[in-house]
């Protein structure tokens, strides 16, 4: 395994950004993604790289979108250059895990470019250069933890009035739906593409069964033999932003189901 930065470069990152919270998340996994590739990107270097990049991304701002794909080139050609034995897909995993990192960051913003339309840029780009394994080793850049406005604070930016919020109808537009769906998005429970919500799922079948359960802890569904006990649920609303049909009639199906679904545990895990 080749390896760039010496020991010297290392104790240098690793005395002057100890308390960096990014360089802490990068070195939960650092070491086991370095050991994993030929090409040897160390945590220290990893952190440095991702660094360059979303500096790169608090100047530029928005017009980082038309020289976002020329940065992966870029760099992709410089690593090739270090070390030419080393194959093509080895390389494209380390530029990958530096753009995974970066992702990681900017989906801590609280500004909607840089939370949604840079970061699907981004993926697509990792996509459109894929490695072996890697949405495996991007699952496992995202589950490591960053503090909600950690990008922020780096570009020294507040959001406006506003700006962050997902965009839900005014029907369905409260802080609890706000919280909570925000969290399933976090989680990719959920996700957001070109203003379109969709349910992934948490895992295991009845996917439109678990979006069903879910809106109902979110606008407090309380089942019973009868009715809805608790507040109205919005049916036609969540219908139309999710795009599916009879969500309510399959919240009572959940409900009223002999056994338990194992999935719904994790969705209401959510909730505690």
């Amino acid at each position: 395994m080749n390896q760039r930065y010496q020991s010297e470069e290392i104790s240098r990152v690793s005395e002057q950004y100890a308390e960096n919270e990014l360089y802490k998340a990068v070195c939960t996994i650092g070491q086991q993604l370095e050991s994993e590739t030929v090409f040897g990107l160390c945590p220290e270097e990893c952190f440095t790289e991702t660094l360059e990049l979303l500096t790169a991304i608090a100047g530029k701002g928005e017009e980082i979108l038309t020289v976002i794909d020329e940065y992966w080139l870029r760099k992709f050609n410089e690593y090739r250059r270090f070390d030419r034995h080393v194959n093509e897909d080895e390389i494209r995993k380390a530029v990958g895990i530096v753009f995974g990192f970066t992702i990681l960051s900017i989906d801590s913003s609280r500004h909607s470019f840089y939370r949604y339309t840079l970061t699907r840029r981004l993926m697509q780009i990792i996509a459109d250069n894929k490695f072996p394994g890697w949405q495996s080793t991007l699952d496992r850049i995202f589950s490591v933890p960053l503090s909600d406005g950690w990008f922020d604070d780096f570009i020294d930016e507040e959001p406006e009035d506003g700006e962050g919020r997902l965009p839900l109808p005014k029907v369905l537009n409260t802080d609890r739906a706000q919280t909570y769906f925000q969290k399933a998005i976090d989680k990719r429970y959920m996700k957001l593409e070109n203003g379109q919500f969709s349910w992934i799922g948490v895992g295991g079948k009845g996917i439109n069964s678990q979006l069903a359960y879910f809106c109902g802890r979110v606008f407090e569904y309380r089942h019973s033999t009868t009715c809805n006990i608790g507040t109205e649920f919005p049916e036609e609303e969540l219908n139309a932003l999710f795009g599916v049909k009879r969500l309510y009639s399959l919240l009572t199906q959940v409900h009223n189901a002999q056994k338990t679904q194992k999935w719904r545990r994790i969705i209401d895990e959510m909730f505690e």
